[in-house]
């Protein structure tokens, strides 16, 4: 190589020499990170402090509110960044359930009535009497039945002495037994359009700093007019068009002893109480949604029985959107698909 060649490539590289300082130089004369100016004598320890440097600006314009964030070199939602939990999951039919705590906000701004609800008390006389929901009236559950069995004209006498019409809506609360669940299942069969029951009942309200009053009503009475849904009872002459259908399920709603006993069919299946309820409070939708699933279909129909249990039973199908339909005694013992492990 001449002199004046390696001349020319010496200046060349000390030109090239300056250019990659100044690049990794641009932008720190106060200090700061330039974050579009790469060190190429250390791309990635570079690379490693751009990404902190972009972290760091995004937690910052999330804090301050800001919607948009450099990421790469690309502006994106800052929104979009952001981890966020899944939404939780909820009931199918949200309108059939009523949380103590959404009564003690209705009380918190004066809607002392709950809305445009007509409450009904089931529980019995001295129970009501010693405390309720402001603005409640007392029905018992047990008026609705004629010798432990559901009575349709006993119920539309109950119904017409407090008071109610088949147009009201309907706010029903218990001791979290079976009487409350059996009053939602009586009023669906007797066709009232709009029910919901009070989660927990009476107990769960106090508990959650309810205030109750010991003010009874005397509500003028009504003509109760029902528009009867007869699907929603199974009776014996039903029972083998019902199971005649592909898509049927059965549920046995008693305790698991009790099934193996005996049971309604070599296909139903036990779903006791316990796997529903925790503490009188029904559970949460993602974990009726699991136990459903994983035993019915959402497009078939589901005969529950063993009652009281199933009244309960009844009502978590309806909550998550089943059509659910019930057979109430224990007539289907006497029945060619009673099915007896005991000799």
């Amino acid at each position: 190589m001449s002199g004046a060649a390696a001349l020319a490539f010496s200046l060349l590289s000390v030109v090239f020499l300056n250019f990659l300082i100044t690049s990794a130089m641009a932008g720190t004369e106060t200090g700061e990170f330039c974050p579009t100016c790469p060190d190429w004598t250390d791309l990635d320890g570079w690379l490693a402090k751009k990404d902190a440097y972009e972290r760091e600006q995004l937690s910052a314009q999330q804090n301050s509110g800001q919607s948009t964030v450099q990421v790469n070199g690309q502006t994106v939602s800052a929104a979009s960044t952001a981890k966020s939990s899944p939404p939780e999951k909820g009931y199918q039919e949200p309108s059939l359930i009523t949380s103590p705590s959404a009564l003690k906000a209705d009380q918190a701004t004066g809607n002392q009535a709950n809305g445009d609800r007509v409450v009904l008390d089931v529980r019995a006389g001295p129970d009501y009497s010693s405390g309720h929901l402001p603005g409640a009236r007392n029905l018992y559950w047990k008026s609705m039945q004629k010798k432990g069995i559901f009575d349709p004209s006993s119920a539309r006498e109950a119904l017409e002495r407090a008071g109610v019409s088949p147009s009201d809506k309907l706010l029903i609360y218990g001791d979290s037994g079976e009487g409350d669940y059996f009053v939602f299942w009586a009023l669906c069969y007797l066709g009232q359009k709009e029910v919901s029951l009070l989660d927990g009942g009476a107990d769960a309200a106090q508990a959650a700093g309810v205030a109750f009053t010991m003010n009874a009503l005397s509500p003028q009475p009504s003509n109760y007019t029902n528009h009867a849904v007869p699907w929603l009872l199974v009776t014996p002459d039903g029972l083998k068009r019902i199971l005649e259908q592909a898509d049927t399920r059965i549920l046995d709603a008693r305790d698991f002893s009790e099934y193996g006993q005996s049971r309604l069919g070599n296909e139903s299946i036990c779903l006791s109480q316990d796997k529903l309820f925790d503490n009188s409070r029904i559970k949460d939708a993602a974990t009726l949604e699991d136990l459903f699933n994983r035993r019915l279909e959402k497009t078939g129909t589901v005969i529950v029985y063993g009652t009281p249990q199933a009244y309960s039973l009844f009502y978590s199908l309806r909550l998550m959107g089943y059509n659910a339909t019930l057979l109430e005694g224990d007539w289907w013992k006497e029945t060619k698909w009673a099915v007896s492990n005991i000799r």
